[in-house]
């Protein structure tokens, strides 16, 4: 049994989703279980237009109409019925007129807004996979026994998900195709498992189901030795640790949700990075121990618009407790720390641009402990492979690279795992430490 996951642009229009039946069709020897995303830039519509509900704009009605627009052509193109989505439709036109009226909008009611998008595209693919010879069922990920803590925006599955999922799904007589990225709470309410959370569905379905593969079926043709939107001459890494790709993707590599990897670990799953644009090609697959390749460093990878921030304090010099009360303040304010530094008296550390909306509150509170100074536009730069710590010379080589180039490093962090080595440098001074590493390390 595989699991095979499609993202946005893969289901981005009726000739996208034919193609999508064609790869499937070919390999239902396989007993494969589909999960799918929402229709490319779907998620984004409807967030907007709860915001815009909440702020009891007409626009909200406007871009709901959009939304129909956009589904209604898909269902025509395929040839199916338009009556097929009209409850969904009813559902989400009352939530949003629910938002407009109260001018309210709660964690909770933006992830029911935000689970259109799977609930749509499911049922579509579906239908047409029935339509073309193919029998299929729609499976919402709470029916397909997804249940998660009540975390809305970036919930996790709880333990009993995984007997849940052997239950709903081993003894499947039609083709599941599940909804992506949104579950349900213990108590019923509907949640969702984080931006590009599809992934994440895909690999708990498949440790669930203890599949032979997961399939990430995606607009590129694997995971790559950088950007190509950076780095033209970037190519498809052919395998790579479990490891190799969990730093990737945390830090820039979006071909694959970080959180994707952990179920695939725990039950030692293969994840295949595979194009649906390009089906023929071999893609990029993860495995718990790859061979290590001739070139020590596998990728680079590069995140932008992080925030820098510097604490310093002399009460930290040979006291216990310190770095606990710092990262009590990240996590009441629910803001993940990427890199550390430390020395004597001071703590460097960087957290996403979009915590910018937190960060008032976060320094006020870390002011109480030390001083606090912040620095916005700032980018990481992570160079991955395995044994790099472990190698002599390859951090000096890699900052003369960017030294001799004018490029300042105003952050550096390596951890114990020996896998990567990370620095921070200004958003404007990132693609060219890339690039630089890049010819020099990897062509």
């Amino acid at each position: 049994m595989i699991v095979m996951k499609f993202g946005g642009t893969s289901v981005g229009d009726a000739g996208a989703i034919e193609r999508v039946r064609k790869i499937v069709a070919a390999r239902l020897r396989d007993d494969p279980v589909v999960v799918v995303s929402a229709v490319a830039g779907i998620t984004n519509l409807l967030l907007e237009t709860a915001r815009e509900a909440r702020g009891r704009s007409r626009q909200a009605m406007s871009m709901l109409e959009r939304l129909y627009v956009i589904h209604d052509g898909i269902i025509r193109e395929l040839g199916l019925t338009e009556q097929l989505v009209a409850k969904e439709y009813e559902y989400l036109k009352e939530v949003v007129h629910g938002i407009y009226y109260l001018g309210e909008l709660t964690p909770r009611t933006l992830d029911y807004v935000a689970s259109f998008g799977e609930r749509l595209s499911a049922r579509i693919i579906s239908a047409y996979f029935v339509s073309r010879g193919i029998p299929s069922r729609a499976y919402m990920g709470w029916e397909a026994g997804i249940i998660t803590n009540t975390e809305h925006g970036n919930a996790s599955p709880l333990p009993e998900t995984y007997a849940m999922i052997r239950v709903k799904l081993r003894s499947r007589k039609k083709l599941p195709v599940v909804t992506g990225f949104i579950a349900r709470g213990a108590h019923g309410e509907i949640t969702t498992l984080g931006r590009g959370g599809s992934d994440f569905t895909a690999a708990i379905v498949g440790r669930g189901l203890n599949a032979k593969e997961i399939q990430i079926w995606t607009d590129v043709t694997g995971i790559m030795t950088a950007d190509p939107r950076i780095v033209p001459r970037a190519r498809t890494i052919g395998r790579l640790s479990y490891a190799e790709a969990a730093e990737l993707a945390y830090f820039g590599a979006k071909v694959l949700h970080p959180r994707t990897i952990e179920p695939a670990v725990e039950r030692d799953i293969p994840v295949r990075i595979l194009n649906t644009f390009e089906p023929a090609a071999a893609g990029s697959l993860v495995v718990r121990k790859a061979k290590r390749p001739k070139r020590l460093i596998r990728a680079i990878a590069s995140k932008k618009n992080n925030i820098l921030i510097n604490l310093r304090s002399t009460r930290m010099l040979d006291a216990h407790g310190y770095l606990a009360r710092i990262f009590e303040v990240f996590k009441h304010y629910a803001v993940p720390v990427d890199l550390i530094a430390t020395s004597e008296v001071s703590v460097s550390v960087t957290v996403d641009g979009n915590a910018a909306p937190r960060l008032r509150g976060i320094i006020d509170d870390l002011g109480r402990i030390c001083t606090t100074r912040t620095v916005e536009n700032r980018s990481i730069v992570c160079v991955v492979g395995e044994g790099i710590g472990r190698t002599p010379n390859v951090a000096g080589k890699i900052f003369r690279i960017v030294g001799r180039e004018g490029i300042n490093v105003e952050m550096i962090s390596q951890a114990s795992s020996a896998l990567n080595i990370s620095f921070l440098v200004r958003n404007s001074d990132t693609d060219r430490a890339v690039r630089l590493l890049h010819r020099e390390f990897l062509e």
